[in-house]
């Protein structure tokens, strides 16, 4: 395989390689796809995969939030007691992550000193979102409340009113 103009010639070999690298980083199409366009405006083509692979991997260093930044946002939704009117809004799914790895129940009551220990952390699910890994943001999964009356003279009220006279005669 060689380039348009001839200047550099693509052996099988290193096709391979490459392909390997990429498939072992787990490159996605559309990472490939803007990878390959952001090539063409660099001084000059990546030499390997590897830096090939960093021209887009580097683009989405800023869809992270600082690690103090994950930190406070874990600690916040770790903290909020959940029900039909609050809602947990993750920063990220890695910020989720995170919070997954260590406890909610660590999160909610943690201070400032345990931040050391959830960057250590954040920075691994960060390394291992980079690499590929995906983690997602759940949709709630939570029941609805509904509030159901008995209406009098149905069969459940029927059952309620027995009960309950059972109930009373074994009181007295």
């Amino acid at each position: 395989m060689k380039t348009k103009d001839d200047d550099f010639d693509w052996s099988f070999d290193m096709v391979l390689v490459w392909a390997r690298y990429l498939t072992k980083k787990r490159i996605t199409a559309l990472e490939f796809d803007t990878a390959s366009e952001l090539s063409f405006d660099q001084d000059w083509m990546p030499s390997n995969a590897k830096e090939f692979l960093v021209l887009v991997r580097t683009q989405k260093a800023n869809e992270y939030p600082s690690a103090q930044s994950a930190f406070d946002d874990a600690c916040c939704q770790c903290g909020l007691i959940e029900d039909q009117y609050v809602k947990r809004k993750w920063a990220h799914a890695v910020v989720l992550e995170t919070a997954n790895r260590i406890g909610w129940g660590r999160l909610k009551n943690a201070d400032n000193y345990f931040l050391k220990t959830f960057t250590g952390i954040y920075e691994q699910v960060i390394s291992e979102h980079r690499d590929g890994a995906t983690f997602v943001i759940p949709k709630s999964h939570q029941v609805e409340y509904e509030r159901t009356v008995v209406k009098p003279g149905s069969e459940a009220d029927k059952n309620i009113t027995e009960q309950l006279s059972k109930i009373m005669k074994v009181a007295v």
